[in-house]
């Protein structure tokens, strides 16, 4: 075999190793801890415009958004599977992912073409993370 070839198949490769990784760990998060019901969030299929996050490729997109104070942004679920948007942080280290979930806002499971809804009526910073894929999917929700 030709030492291009050769690399270009080590890199391949090694890149589905990595990804094969990323999921794994994120599959192994960190105590979950107890979380809240969502007090003013629906999970729908309508469509309600403007302040929209999707959710797709194992990703927020965009990941952080900036709305105005009262606002409602829309979790939009595009991916095979489930995902859930949750309220707090991520910490990544040597014991692995650990979920600090602040009792916000969680939309429990949002199974492929739903969305869930959650209205910001304060200014601040609101990070969020799937608690299903922790160590790869995170956002930010910031109210002005």
């Amino acid at each position: 075999m030709p030492a291009t070839t050769y690399l270009a198949s080590r890199r391949w490769i090694g890149g589905v190793a990595l990804a094969a990784l990323g999921l794994i760990a994120g599959a192994c998060g960190g105590d979950d801890g107890d979380v809240a019901a969502p007090t003013s969030t629906t999970t729908t299929t309508s469509d309600s415009g403007g302040n929209v996050v999707e959710i797709e490729l194992v990703a927020f997109k965009p990941e952080r958004i900036t709305i105005a104070a009262g606002d409602t942004v829309v979790w939009k679920q595009n991916d095979a599977g489930a995902h859930t948007v949750t309220s707090g942080t991520v910490e990544q280290g040597g014991a692995g992912v650990t979920q600090q979930p602040d009792q916000r806002f969680d939309s429990g499971d949002i199974p492929t073409g739903k969305s869930f809804e959650f209205s910001f009526p304060e200014p601040g910073t609101y990070p969020y993370f799937c608690r299903l894929h922790p160590a790869t999917m995170r956002g930010e929700v910031e109210v002005r």
